[in-house]
């Protein structure tokens, strides 16, 4: 019986419940089809939103999240099979269908298995963005493909790409005269190498004839998407020089090279960039610029011309049989100028006969004499599109760009253009700026607006003076000038040479201009200007000034700029200027006298900047009327829109300063405000600095200013109370950076600390040296309090002891950067709290966006998620194998964990480590430095010898492991890691690692040969490697490994390295050999390391006392060692008895240095020495038995040994040499002139054969200043 009961119950579950189910389905079939029903509607609209956001993204050039595509995808399934069901429904309706319980319970099924995907669809609609920028955003490519489809294009572009491809070509050139298309093909290169993923990155940057370094590495720094915190050209070129080095591939482009040009100094590293140049000079690029490439971009031919018009001019061909003639005419004329067949095409696309007729009309009329064919060929076709402009204002605007240098600051053009007269109308500059970005947009939509060298760089000739009305000569070096011009229609005047600072402008050399609207004058010396009776715009910046007294006899000025100029004072003269609507004065470092009621009588002023000077301001109140200003004068300029000013002295500020007309600010207040140093405030329009003292109230200006700024920096050292207790919550709507140090008071942020969001729209939130916050916010906040937050910094608290609780930590969707350095107490970055869901297992806490990891000295931490008890207890990064599967990082690139005694490992995951890769798949920086971490990732039950886990690292360029005493391998167990993409490994002081790397399958065989398995009985490497595992790897640096024995234990695990050009290994005292270890595999393996020795380029051991050899030779094999090998240095190896065996060619050899190596008897055998074709310098120093460099093999005579290229030979410190060869050889050095000799007291001859030195004049010696050998 008890057998019985089981079984029935068992029947009874297996029978009543899928019946239960089918009749349950039948009797919901009403219900399930009104709920499918009114679900329909939803869903529509949820799709309208989402495709709405993604037409608009394509529209504006975006891709489209994969996620996003699937979403759509699925909807549109759902919505074809609700159409379905609902036909079923209606043809059921029509045949009394429902009577047939079957059909019912399957059309109920299935709409009820619809309810739940379209609630599914529907919880999963409200993406955070649904697009993100195409690869080519933030640089140029090639709009005209027509142009690249020709074949003299194609084939260029081939040739260059090939070029790309080969790994001994690192510089190409391209060269061509103006207007060919250079720049353009740049574009389509890269374009190409985006595409094909040739690079990782790829970065261009014009460099013209006045190359501006700056401006260079700003271009190239913005491509990568990287910020100076620089501030001079030398640190931002290392800074550079950092990033070019670290990504795995990079193509830099260099367009209109004139001369030669230092890449060191923009930043570009001499290895590891492939660089394109082009250039107007072959011999600029072959002979100063090195290309090993060079490609000729000639005219093109007629054929080419012909159908490139016919192709870019639209229809007009199709029914206009009579075009074709007069095209092949206008492409004659044009003579295979693709910037005139171009300019051309786009003003006749479309157009008629007549039309095409006029254009070859003027085309064939000759242009002015003084300008030679080739600007005729390039400047006559442009004029046509020119004269197709729609207004007055957009020629003039064309005109006055042509004339400007290649790069031109947006501020100088709205003071040129308002002072030329081109805003017709317009009487206010916040009007003029709208008017000219339109014009700007204009211009570039019509192709006219190109980048452009334009301009003179030599003055020109008295008829040409005569005849111009605008005039801009920059870049070139003149040093001397006319003594006075005569030009009577002149009316814009721009001059910018280089070096120009000596060159000195005469008192009458204006007088010739009296039509002058706008002079612009750069870094030169002027001592008065003559009466320009029609002047609107001065620009005299960075110019050697002196007294300006005279400025006040120009009443007709509306903008003047002295920005960087030599002035001492503002003079009162300045009063005059009442038409004045922008003074520039940024950065006069020497002005400190503003005379008093100057700048109130400036009545009209629209915009006055400020930053960078140094004024003692007059403070405000009867009886201080002194010789300088006041800035209560600043209240009596009610046009002022633009002001950017610092007040060093709080106390001078007078009470409601500032006025809400500004819209554009940036003003810094307070105690010491130059030695703070903020970044990335250039992007924001209003900025507001406050260093104030504690009897500073804050009055209604400066609120109204908190009120509209975008980017707000408070050093509160001075202050009891925080500027925040001061003002409204409400204050901070358009707040997007936030930047508070040195407040020793507060215990918390006072605007967190209510259930309102105090910064809905806040970017950026940096606090440094906060001694005693204890909590950034303080209490329970919304959700949503960060939402927008991209970067957020915690520098030097105390106190703090963690970030955020994990509910507003969830709520960082868009954190891109957290770096948190210096906190003593730091327990953990984010907190769980009791009742946050954390513990599901299926809720994880993603920064889908954060690409950016900085945890510095913080010696409390155990974790990055955690609960505030276990603060006192050791963990790990990510701690326990739940919170690893509910963190994570899709996004990160860089990740850097220094000074943390407290974290054990890492990652954290269970037996089977996806959950690590998916963190992984975008890093590309991995450092860990002095930390307590014991492996780096650890798997759960990795001591058992079960298969073989794969940790993959994609994207990885650059690993640092430095001083981890406790470390001993990288992940306990079998395993494998691979890192495809690493090319920089540097490990340093990881005293416990006893085996660098091992073959995976032989640790696993050593694991199962243990009969009772204890991890420590068994040496496990650093890291268990396969021969894919370290593909590219190109430097490895190990320095201060105490217990390092090994480094590559068998075959597969040298292989694996094949790619290393750089090996440099310091201080390992128990490292024997450096290729070789292994002596029953020594054959297999010295064939194995062919791969890697083929590619060694620099070798560097220092400090080996147990190296005794870096090869042990095996007579049956050929040694492959080094042929690439270039650098040579050994220091510090006592042991070392051979240098290299005989076998051993070193024919690529260009640099050797051997230093305290005393086991050494002789350097080099006769067999090598003959492979030193290439060798440059050799210096021998401190090596106490060595008696001979060159050492004479058996059975040799007669033999002769030439150093074609040796320039440099040190001996010093040898006190046994007694020659540098004793054999029967004859030696050679053509190129020798350079030889030191030192400390050698055995030494009486160099050699017994014959020597021959030609260009060598004598020897330096410690005993004799001069011996000739």
């Amino acid at each position: 019986m008890e057998i019985v009961i089981p079984i029935v119950e068992k029947i009874v579950v297996y029978t009543f419940k899928p019946v239960g189910q089918w009749l349950c389905y039948s009797f919901h079939y009403n219900s399930n089809m009104k709920n499918l029903k009114n679900q329909e509607e939803p869903l529509q609209n949820a799709k309208n939103r989402v495709q709405h956001s993604v037409d608009d993204a394509s529209r504006n050039g975006k891709e489209i999240e994969d996620d996003v595509k699937t979403w759509l995808k699925k909807v549109d399934q759902v919505t074809r099979k609700l159409s379905e069901i609902e036909e079923e429904v209606g043809k059921g309706s029509s045949n009394a269908a429902c009577l047939n319980l079957k059909h019912r319970h399957q059309l109920s099924r299935e709409a009820k298995k619809m309810l739940e995907n379209i609630d599914q669809l529907l919880k999963t609609a409200n993406f955070d963005r649904v697009s993100y920028p195409s690869a080519s955003e933030g640089m140029e490519m090639t709009k005209n493909m027509d142009y690249m489809v020709i074949e003299s294009r194609m084939t260029a572009v081939k040739g260059i790409m090939e070029a790309l491809g080969n790994t001994d070509i690192d510089k190409i050139g391209v060269w061509g005269m103006p207007g060919v298309g250079k720049s353009t093909l740049m574009k389509e290169i890269a374009r190409q190498a985006r595409e094909e993923k040739l690079f990782d990155e790829v970065v261009m940057a014009v460099v013209t004839d006045n190359p501006d370094v700056r401006r260079i590495q700003e271009k190239i720094a913005f491509t990568l998407g990287l910020n100076f915190d620089q501030e001079f050209e030398e640190g931002r070129a290392n800074q550079l020089k950092q990033r070019l080095s670290k990504d795995k591939k990079i193509l830099v482009i260099l367009d209109d090279i004139w001369k030669e040009l230092d890449l060191q100094e923009i930043g570009i590293p001499s290895e590891g960039c492939k660089v394109v140049m082009t250039s107007r000079d072959r011999d600029v690029l072959i002979c100063k610029m090195g290309a090993r490439k060079e490609i000729e971009l000639k005219i093109l031919q007629e054929a080419e011309a012909c159908n490139l018009i016919e192709k870019m001019a639209g229809d007009s061909f199709k029914d206009q049989p009579e075009v074709r003639a007069i095209a092949t005419e206008i492409a004659k004329k044009c003579e295979g100028l693709p910037i005139a067949l171009v300019t051309v095409s786009k003003a006749l696309k479309n157009k008629g006969l007549s039309e095409w007729k006029d254009t070859l009309r003027r085309l064939k009329s000759p242009a002015p004499e003084h300008i030679t064919k080739m600007l005729k060929t390039i400047y006559t076709p442009i004029e046509v599109s020119y004269d197709s402009l729609e207004s007055q204002e957009l020629k003039s605007l064309f005109l006055l760009c042509a004339q400007l240098p290649y790069f031109l600051d947006y501020r100088d053009l709205l003071k040129y253009s308002y002072g030329y007269g081109l805003c017709h109308g317009i009487n206010t500059l916040e009007d003029a700026r709208d008017t000219l970005d339109t014009l700007l947009r204009k211009l570039k939509d019509s192709c006219l607006l190109l980048e452009n060298d334009g301009g003179q760089k030599a003055w020109p000739d008295v008829d040409a003076l005569n005849r111009c009305e605008a005039l801009s000569i920059h870049g070139g070096e003149i040093h001397e000038h006319p003594n006075k011009m005569e030009c009577p229609k002149l009316r814009f005047f721009h001059v910018n040479f280089k070096d120009s600072r000596n060159l000195k402008i005469s008192d009458i050399f204006f007088q010739g201009m009296d039509k002058l609207e706008v002079l612009s004058l750069r870094r030169m010396r002027l001592s008065s200007l003559f009466p320009l009776t029609n002047l609107q715009t001065l620009c005299l910046n960075g110019c050697g000034l002196g007294d300006i007294h005279w400025i006040g006899e120009l009443k007709t000025l509306v903008i003047l700029s002295l920005a960087y100029s030599a002035i001492s004072n503002l003079p009162r003269e300045m009063e005059s200027l009442t038409r004045l609507r922008l003074l520039d004065l940024t950065l006069c470092y020497e002005l400190r006298v503003i005379a008093p009621n100057v700048l109130s009588s400036l009545v009209n002023l629209e915009e006055l900047y400020m930053r960078g000077i140094k004024v003692q301001w007059e403070v405000e109140g009867p009886g201080n009327e002194g010789k300088n200003a006041s800035l209560a004068e600043l209240k009596k300029l009610s046009q002022l829109t633009t002001l950017e000013i610092d007040i060093p002295n709080a106390n001078n500020l007078p009470a409601n300063l500032f006025h809400e007309k500004l819209k554009r600010y940036k003003i810094c207040i307070g105690d010491e405000i130059y030695n703070l140093v903020f970044t990335r405030e250039a992007a924001f329009s209003r900025v507001l600095k406050l260093n104030l003292n504690m009897s500073f109230q804050l009055d209604f200006g400066i609120k109204m200013l908190l009120k509209g700024t975008e980017y707000l920096s408070l050093d509160e050292a001075n202050r009891t109370k925080s500027v925040l207790y001061e003002v409204d919550r409400e204050d901070f709507q358009q707040l997007k950076h936030l930047h508070i140090q040195n407040n020793g008071n507060i215990k918390h942020i006072p605007e967190l600390g209510t259930s309102d969001v105090a910064f809905p729209t806040l970017e950026a939130f940096v606090l440094k040296n906060m001694f005693n916050l204890e909590e950034i916010c303080q209490g329970k906040l919304p959700f949503s309090t960060f939402k927008n937050l991209k970067v957020l910094v915690v520098e030097n608290c105390e106190k703090l002891r963690f970030i955020f609780s994990s509910s507003i930590a969830r709520g960082l969707s868009l954190l891109e950067e957290l770096n948190i350095t210096r906190c003593n107490n730091m327990g953990a970055i984010f907190v769980k709290e009791e009742k946050d869901g954390i513990e599901d297992q299926g809720d994880t806490m993603s920064f889908d966006r954060l690409q950016t990891l900085v945890l510095k000295d913080l010696p409390k931490l155990v974790g990055f998620l955690s609960t505030k008890d276990s603060f006192m207890t050791d963990s790990s990064l990510i701690d326990t194998k739940n919170i690893i599967r509910q963190v994570s990082f899709p996004s990160l690139q860089t990740l850097l964990m220094k000074g943390l005694p407290k974290i054990k490992y890492v990652w954290s995951c269970g037996q089977e480590p996806k959950t690590v890769i998916r963190c992984l798949e975008q890093l590309q920086v991995l450092e860990i430095i002095d930390c307590g971490v014991e492996e780096i990732v650890a798997v759960e039950g990795g001591g058992e010898a079960g298969a073989i886990r794969t940790l993959v690292f994609p994207q990885v360029i650059e690993l640092k492991f430095i001083n981890l005493p406790r470390l001993k391998w990288f992940c306990k167990g079998v395993h494998v890691s691979k890192w495809p993409m690493l090319e920089e490994m540097e490990i340093e002081e990881c005293e416990n690692v006893e085996i660098f790397a091992s073959e995976v399958m032989s640790f696993q065989e050593t694991v199962k040969d243990q009969r009772q398995y204890e991890m420590s009985n068994i040496k496990q490497p650093l890291f268990l490697v396969d021969e894919l595992s370290f593909p590219s790897l190109k430097k490895l640096h190990i320095w201060k490994m105490d217990k390092l024995e090994i480094i590559w234990q068998d075959q597969v695990a040298a292989t694996s390295f094949s790619n290393i050009q750089e090996l440099i290994i310091v201080e390992c005292a128990k490292l024997l050999h450096v290729f070789q270890s292994n002596l029953h595999t020594t054959t297999t393996l010295m064939q194995s390391l062919n791969s890697l020795q083929i590619r060694l380029r620099r070798l560097s051991l220092n400090h080996l006392p147990m190296l005794i050899h870096l090869w042990k030779e095996d007579g049956t094999q050929p040694c492959p060692l080094s042929h690439n090998l270039q650098i040579l240095s050994l220091s510090g190896c006592g042991k070392l008895k051979n240098l290299v065996p005989s076998s051993v060619s070193l024919h690529n050899l260009t640099y050797l240095l051997i230093s305290s190596c005393h086991g050494l008897i002789n350097l080099l055998t006769s067999l090598t020495a003959k492979t030193l074709v290439q060798l440059r310098r050799m210096t021998v120093t401190d090596c106490k038995r060595i008696t001979e460099i060159v050492a004479m093999e058996d059975g040799e005579a007669n033999v002769e040994i030439t150093f074609k290229k040796l320039t440099y030979l040190e001996l010093d410190g040898l006190p046994n040499l007694t020659h540098f060869g004793s054999g029967p050889y004859s030696f050679g050095f053509p190129s020798l002139d350079e030889v030191i000799v030192r400390c050698c007291p055995e030494m009486k001859t160099f050699s017994h054969g014959v020597l021959s030195t030609p260009k060598l004049k004598g020897v330096e010696n410690s005993e004799e200043d001069e011996d000739h050998p």
